[in-house]
């Protein structure tokens, strides 16, 4: 019996409407005429009513629906201009960094090759770093490494296509290297960890903090001239001849991203032209290595 229920207002409907047809053929206005309007009035005003509101949620819906997939279309093309800012930011970047090391391979006299780094020493302290250039590429063992801030290390051991730079940080590193105020003369050794020491300078020397250090090109490896770190302690109350000066890279090793490898071989040292001062230095370094 429930479910005749449902059909229960459709048959007063149906019946309000037969009653109009008929009254609509008799003009005169009978109590059954009015009865049927009205039945009729309220329900057809609520008949109104119900469409409009259908008719707003139905267009309504479309809208959100329009509007989300508006959202979501939107959306993508937010990603897609926020990871092309992104690509351009680091191409800006990469150009700036390859312009200046341009700029050094012009001004420096020889032979430079760019590389990038592909790989990192697993260490936790960056003691190397893997190129993408090797032997085809003209490099050879030990060929300086550098960029425009100055000496990043030398190359280690090479492949076909790779190579193998070793920090000059790395605890089997040594420099030979001047302070360039005062050409003071010492071995710039690596202690891993990104430390670094400039060994042999006798006490009576004028080494301060700031002093810049530069390659003497002594070591037949290095070109002269080029920055490899700054002092930023020096302590002379150590025991023995020499003092302990503490020496900070100029280049900045955890961010490096790009290097130039000097594909000209340094012309081997004359030790007999060496001055009697620089003599007596290397004799006294042979001794402490004793």
């Amino acid at each position: 019996m429930g479910r005749w229920k449902r059909f229960v207002p459709i048959a007063l409907v149906a019946a309000s409407l037969v009653l109009v047809s008929l009254s609509s053929r008799n003009r005169s206005a009978s109590s059954l005429n009015r009865a049927s309007l009205e039945v009729v009035g309220p329900v057809g005003s609520g008949m109104d009513r119900l469409a409009l509101l259908v008719e707003d949620v139905w267009f309504s819906y479309f809208q959100l629906v329009g509007l989300r997939d508006e959202n979501e279309s939107l959306k993508r093309v937010i990603e897609r201009q926020r990871s092309q800012i992104v690509q351009l930011t680091e191409e800006r970047g990469s150009n700036e960094r390859l312009r200046r090391l341009l700029n050094f391979k012009v001004e420096g006299a020889g032979r430079y090759l760019g590389a990038r780094i592909v790989a990192w020493d697993p260490g936790p302290w960056y003691q190397s770093v893997v190129i993408d250039a090797g032997s085809d590429d003209g490099l050879f063992p030990n060929a300086p490494v550098v960029t425009e801030a100055g000496v990043v290390g030398r190359v280690a051991e090479l492949t076909p296509g790779f190579a193998k730079v070793l920090l000059l940080t790395d605890s089997s590193s040594g420099i030979d290297a001047f302070i360039q105020r005062n050409r003071v003369h010492g071995l710039l050794a690596g202690h891993g960890h990104g430390q670094m020491t400039l060994e042999y300078v006798r006490k009576a020397d004028d080494v301060r903090p700031g002093d810049l250090v530069v390659t003497s090109g002594l070591d037949g490896i290095f070109p002269p001239g080029l920055a490899v770190g700054s002092v930023t302690l020096v302590d002379k109350k150590s025991l023995g001849l020499f003092l302990e000066a503490q020496i900070s890279p100029s280049v900045a090793l955890d961010s490096l991203e790009e290097v130039l490898v000097k594909l000209d071989r340094q012309v081997p040292l004359d030790w007999m032209s060496l001055g009697t001062d620089l003599r007596e230095r290397f004799q006294e370094q042979a001794l402490g290595g004793r």
